[in-house]
C-alpha cells in the first residue's frame, strides 16, 4: 500500500475535526502567549473563534458515529421513484447503407475493401449524436455504449435504429459484469469518493437497482452464480455480497483491505489482501453464502496491479516488475516470470495461452501452465491501449499508433492478416457473433459475414 492509498482512508470528518481543533489551538496559543494591544483588542473574537472550533470539531468528530447509527452499512440504496428514467431519442437521420450517400456520411472504398479480405460485407455506417466513449454490453440485438458525459446509449446492432439512452452521469467507468439480460455497471465518482452499483435490465432498457459505498476509491466486481449475489471489492470498506436481483446487502467483510476482483472457487470466494510494510498480507477463502472466513493463508505480495484466472490457474502482476501463477486452490506457486520491461497489458486466452504486451510494441504469447514462450513479436506503428480478439480467437485486433486504422493478426502465429480503415480516427472496435463493429468518436461501421 502506498502512502497515498494509506492517507486516502482516513475519513474526511477525522481530517476536518482535526482542522477545527488545530484552529482552537492556535487561538488558544495566540491569547496565552502573545500580549499586545491587537490581541487584548480581538480577545473576544479568538475566543469566540477557539470555543466554535472546538465545538465544530467535535460536532465532525461525532457525526461518522451517528452516521452508522442512523445508516450502519453505510451504504445508500437508491429508492426506485429516484431511478433514472429510460428515455428513447431516435437519431436525425438514418444509418447509411449503400455508397450513394451524401458528402456527410459518404462512403469510401477503403471503408468496405479491407472488411472483403476477412470474409466480412459493409452491412451500413451510422452517425453518433454524442461523442462515444467505450463499448459496454451486447446482448441479443442490443448494442450498449457510454458516451463521454456519462450516459448508456443503447439502439439496434443490425439496423442503428431504436435508440434510448440513461442518464447515469458515470465520472469515471470502474468495471462491468453481463448476465444474460442483466448488466451490472461499477463506477466511481472523482469529488465524493463513492463506489456506485448499477443493475440494468438490457431486453426491457431499464435501471432495476442502484446502490452506492462511500469513501471508496477502487473497487472490482465478481459475480456467484449459484447464490446470485454480486462480490464487490471497495477497498478501505472491504467486501460486500449484493443480492443481483434488489440490489440488497447479503453479508459483508469491512475488514478485509481487498480492491482487486475476487476469484470464485466451487462454493468458496478467494479474496486478496496485500502485505504492508512488515505485515503480511493474506489470502481469504470466504463461504460465498455467509462471508464466513473458511481458511486464512499469509502471503508476501504487495498490491496487485492485475489479477485473472484459468480454471484452476490464478495468474497476478505486481507491479511492472513480476508476473506469477498459483495452483488453485491449493496455491502452490507454478512459475514466477520478471518482466523484461514495463507492460501494457496481459489478457489470458481460453486456449490456456496468455499474451504480453509492452509498451516498446513488442509481444509475446505463453502458454499459461509452464509458462513456455510460444511466439514473439516485435510490432511498429501499434498503439498499446487495447486487444480484441475474434469469437473463436483465431485473430486479435490492435489499434495502431495513427488512430486511422486497426491491424489484424493471427493468434496462432503472430501474422499480419489485414487492417480496418475508417475515414476519421478508430477509438474501439469489437465482434458480436458474426458482425463486426468499428467505431470512432462521432460514428460506427457495422459488417456481417
Amino acid at each position: 500500500m502506498t502512502p497515498f492509498e494509506f492517507l486516502s482512508r482516513i475519513s474526511f470528518f477525522s481530517i476536518l475535526s482535526w482542522s477545527f481543533f488545530l484552529i482552537a489551538v492556535i487561538c488558544a496559543i495566540v491569547l496565552t502567549n502573545f500580549h499586545n494591544p491587537l490581541v487584548r483588542k480581538y480577545r473576544s473574537t479568538l475566543l469566540s473563534i477557539a470555543f466554535s472550533g472546538l465545538a465544530l470539531g467535535a460536532a465532525s468528530w461525532s457525526t461518522p458515529f451517528l452516521l452508522r447509527q442512523i445508516n450502519p452499512d453505510q451504504s445508500r440504496m437508491t429508492p426506485i421513484d429516484q431511478l433514472t428514467i429510460t428515455q428513447w431519442v431516435e437519431p436525425v437521420s438514418n444509418p447509411t447503407t449503400s455508397e450513394n450517400s451524401s458528402a456527410e456520411n459518404a462512403i469510401t472504398p477503403d471503408e468496405i475493401g479491407w472488411a472483403k479480405k476477412l470474409g466480412f460485407k459493409f452491412k451500413y455506417k451510422m452517425g453518433f449524436q454524442f461523442e462515444f466513449e467505450k463499448l459496454i454490453a451486447s446482448y441479443d440485438s442490443t448494442l450498449v455504449v457510454l458516451d463521454k458525459k456519462g450516459s448508456l446509449r443503447g439502439f439496434n446492432a443490425y439496423s442503428g435504429l431504436n435508440h434510448w439512452q440513461i442518464n447515469l452521469d458515470i465520472t469515471q467507468f470502474v468495471s462491468r459484469i453481463q448476465l444474460q439480460k442483466k448488466l451490472f455497471i461499477l463506477d466511481r465518482n472523482h469529488q465524493l469518493d463513492i463506489l456506485r452499483i448499477t443493475c440494468l435490465d438490457l431486453q426491457n432498457p431499464s435501471v432495476l437497482w442502484q446502490r452506492t459505498i462511500p469513501n471508496s476509491r477502487d473497487g472490482a466486481m465478481q459475480i456467484d452464480l449459484d447464490n446470485q449475489n454480486l462480490i464487490v471489492s471497495s477497498g478501505t470498506n472491504g467486501i460486500w455480497a449484493l443480492r443481483s436481483k434488489t440490489g440488497e446487502i447479503g453479508w459483508k467483510r469491512p475488514e478485509i483491505y481487498s480492491k482487486i476482483q475476487t476469484t470464485i472457487i466451487g462454493k468458496q470466494a478467494l479474496a486478496f489482501e496485500p502485505s504492508v510494510m512488515k505485515r503480511a498480507g493474506s489470502w481469504y477463502f470466504l463461504d460465498l453464502l455467509s462471508g464466513n472466513t473458511q481458511q486464512k493463508v499469509l502471503h508476501v505480495y504487495p498490491d496487485l496491479g492485475e489479477a485473472k484466472s484459468l480454471g484452476s490457474i490464478f495468474v497476478a502482476r505486481v507491479g511492472n516488475e513480476q508476473l506469477f501463477a498459483l495452483n488453485l486452490p491449493s496455491l502452490n506457486p507454478l512459475w514466477s516470470f520478471n518482466l523484461l520491461e514495463k507492460p501494457a497489458f496481459y489478457e489470458i486466452l481460453s486456449t490456456g495461452s496468455y499474451f504480453v504486451f509492452y509498451d516498446s510494441q513488442s509481444m509475446e504469447k505463453r502458454s499459461i501452465e509452464k509458462n513456455e514462450l510460444e511466439w514473439q513479436k516485435k510490432f511498429s506503428n501499434i498503439d498499446p491501449r487495447w486487444i480484441r480478439f475474434s469469437a473463436d480467437r483465431s485473430t486479435f485486433a490492435l489499434p495502431t499508433s495513427t488512430d486511422q486504422s486497426i491491424a489484424f493478426y493471427d493468434t496462432e502465429t503472430g501474422e499480419y492478416k489485414s487492417s480496418a480503415v475508417a475515414s476519421e480516427p478508430i477509438v474501439d472496435f469489437t465482434y458480436f457473433g458474426d458482425w463486426m463493429y468499428v467505431f470512432s468518436e462521432g460514428r460506427m461501421w457495422a459488417y456481417q459475414k
